[in-house]
């Protein structure tokens, strides 16, 4: 076998390694950028009702109420799955 084929080979064969890897990991990678299920949204109702959040229609505290609940549920760093999603407060006419 010349130099030139056990190159081509060795290039052909980390080629497709590196290929193989990339797959591997886009793969893996799927399931965190899934979106939520509604059992999930469920369950995590359910959470915030039970830390305090009671939704309503035109709640005047929205969404203060909620942020409190998450805080005391979640952590002061962390977020449930509702809060990506939420609304952010609208700016105050002036």
């Amino acid at each position: 076998m010349s130099k030139f084929h056990l190159v081509r080979t060795v290039f052909v064969a980390a080629t497709m390694a590196f290929t193989f890897a990339q797959s591997a990991q886009a793969q893996t990678a799927q399931p965190n950028n899934s979106p939520p299920t509604r059992a999930s949204e469920k369950a995590d109702l359910k959470n915030l009702e039970a830390h305090g959040y009671r939704p309503t229609a035109n709640d005047p505290n929205y969404p203060n109420d909620i942020q409190n609940a998450e805080k005391a549920a979640y952590g002061s760093g962390a977020t449930g799955a509702t809060s990506p999603n939420k609304a952010k407060t609208p700016s105050t006419p002036q």
